[in-house]
């Protein structure tokens, strides 16, 4: 795996699709993100079907493992490049166990991979936030993101809702 960025104390490694199921571990310690957005535990094959679920019409996707300084497991990014437009990133995910969650380490991260991405050519970062998410949208508004529009209703797991559309210009 390949060294992307250094954030507070976690590293960021791309991990191919083919190893994404390094990822399922985190993926089941993160319930409460799991009950919050899809109404259910995180699925014995969660990891497995990220890369499937994708836009078909991306340029393609980006896993990133963030490790801490023991290189334990501790967050992931997912996302997808030139959607819905050349230059645009996508970022589907970003999730942080529970327990290095706080003390500034999601800002450091989205930060550092603001700078990353910038290097590759990106002009425009986008990602959705779930309306019963409200401390996913402070937390989006504070790092400078803003509101396009919402979407929906979609179905996720076993629940309904809308997804709020936000942008931030890297250029």
């Amino acid at each position: 795996m390949s060294h992307l960025f250094q954030a507070a104390d976690l590293t960021a490694e791309h991990v191919p699709d083919a190893d994404v199921e390094l990822f399922q571990p985190l993926l089941e310690r993160c319930e409460d993100f799991f009950q919050r957005c899809y109404g259910r535990p995180a699925l014995p094959d969660e990891a497995k079907v990220m890369p499937s679920e994708r836009p078909p019409t991306a340029g393609g996707g980006h896993l990133t493992a963030l490790r801490d300084s023991g290189g334990k497991l501790v967050g992931i990014l997912e996302s997808v490049f030139d959607f819905p437009a050349p230059a645009e990133w996508y970022l589907g995910l970003m999730l942080l166990a529970p327990e290095v969650r706080g003390h500034g380490r999601g800002e450091a991260v989205i930060r550092a991979y603001e700078a990353w991405l910038r290097g590759q050519g990106a002009l425009l970062l986008r990602l959705g936030v779930a309306e019963q998410n409200p401390d996913a949208l402070r937390f989006w508004t504070r790092m400078g993101f803003r509101e396009e529009l919402w979407v929906g209703p979609i179905k996720q797991g076993v629940l309904e809702y809308r997804v709020l559309r936000m942008s931030k210009p890297l250029a």
